[in-house]
């Protein structure tokens, strides 16, 4: 149990206790920071939960197999992540080395993305369903013709190449901005409904996104819990999440990984020993020469918000390069930026922290209001750059 999980040993070791003796709350916050592993922890507390084995890695009872599958139908994950980014870095390192992991890690990747429109979610009348079926329909008996532990039948780059193609159209039509309503209502019926006499789990990933309908809908679920049904939030901005929701969720705070642990993760997981990444956010941004653009744009802007006095020319070319940024990549930019921040906090002395925590929360709360508002992305960047914004 939990012999995937590298690092974050305190809170894994707590988890591994609760879950033996049976006393893990039905309603739980795993909280920190992007690339900490908040997900992969998620997925391996909902194994150990739905497990009729032994609950070890190697455990081959029929939950814990459709589970490293992601296939087990009394779990649920909702909410929005970067799904092509993960995607993309596991396609290109199964064509590299076609081996058991690394066919576990791109269909687990895949299938992240597909399992946020299980039919629990929607009705087969809804348009928007109809739309997406044919895409579904394919990734999933494209998916199902790989084998992960059968190296004998190699995949062909040409399935490969289609697969993630069809999933990025397929991560297109997902809201990016809120958890709707709907499917916190669906995902209420669904947990009281008793199907099997197997444990049920949801894993709401980016749990702060959900919008105000959504956040009442889930409070009524949290204040008369369906008996058997574990809700897992994960939030790397827990300060969005309201107080009435957080006050009935236990929190399991999850860390930076410290330098050694991002190493055995880059070793053991995606088999990379150069030495040339000094973080998980690091190596995939490798990846894609437009992320790390964007991280490379997210790294001046901090050394410019923390020089003193602050240089005009830096501010004017820093103006000039923001108005470059559209579309997805000003989610991407924003992601940077405070990852960052919060990376710069804990080696900080105690002006430079003051500084960077009131940027933390001012980077929180304007990316808030961009989705919330639908606000121009030069609006948003304006106040990053001027005193009315107050972070000059």
């Amino acid at each position: 149990m939990f012999e995937n999980i590298i690092g974050h040993k305190q809170t894994v070791e707590l988890l591994k206790e609760q879950v033996a003796k049976g006393t893990l709350p039905g309603s739980i916050l795993i909280e920190g920071p992007r690339y900490a592993g908040k997900l992969t922890l998620a997925l391996e507390l909902a194994r150990a939960l739905t497990c009729t084995g032994d609950r070890s890695w190697n455990c081959r009872c029929p939950s814990c197999r459709s589970q490293k599958l992601l296939i087990q139908s009394d779990t649920l994950l909702l909410g929005y992540d970067n799904f092509m980014e993960e995607i993309s870095v596991a396609r290109q390192l199964l064509e590299a080395n076609d081996q058991i992991y690394s066919r576990y890690l791109f269909l687990r990747s895949v299938r992240k993305l597909l399992r946020r429109f299980d039919p629990v979610f929607y009705d087969e009348k809804e348009t928007k369903f109809k739309k997406v079926q044919p895409l579904l329909a394919y990734l999933e008996e494209a998916l199902g013709s790989i084998d992960p532990e059968d190296l004998s039948t190699p995949i062909k780059s040409k399935v490969l190449d289609s697969i993630v193609e069809n999933a990025a159209d397929l991560a297109k039509e997902l809201n990016l901005s809120t958890i709707p309503v709907n499917q916190i209502r669906k995902v209420t019926f669904w947990a009281h409904t008793s199907t099997t006499e197997s444990r049920k789990v949801v894993i709401i990933e980016n749990a702060e996104k959900m919008n105000d309908s959504a956040r009442n809908s889930m409070l009524k679920i949290l204040e008369e819990p369906p008996e058997n049904c574990f809700f897992i939030f994960l939030s790397s901005r827990t300060g969005e999440i309201i107080p009435t929701i957080r006050s009935r969720l236990r929190s399991y705070p999850l860390k930076e990984r410290s330098s050694e642990d991002n190493s055995k993760v880059l070793s053991l997981i995606f088999r990379e020993n150069s030495g040339a990444y000094s973080s998980i956010s690091s190596y995939f941004d490798s990846f894609d020469p437009d992320v790390e653009a964007l991280a490379d744009l997210a790294s001046r802007y901090l050394s410019y918000y923390l020089s003193d006095p602050r240089s005009d020319d830096a501010k004017n070319q820093l103006k000039e390069e923001l108005k470059e940024i559209k579309g997805e990549s000003v989610k991407v930019f924003m992601e940077k930026l405070l990852e960052q921040s919060r990376t710069a906090l804990p080696g900080a002395g105690f002006s430079t922290a003051g500084r960077l925590e009131k940027l933390c929360r001012r980077l929180n709360q304007i990316w808030f209001d961009f989705e919330s508002l639908n606000m121009n992305p030069q609006l948003l960047f304006e106040y990053l750059l001027y005193d009315e914004g107050g972070l000059s």
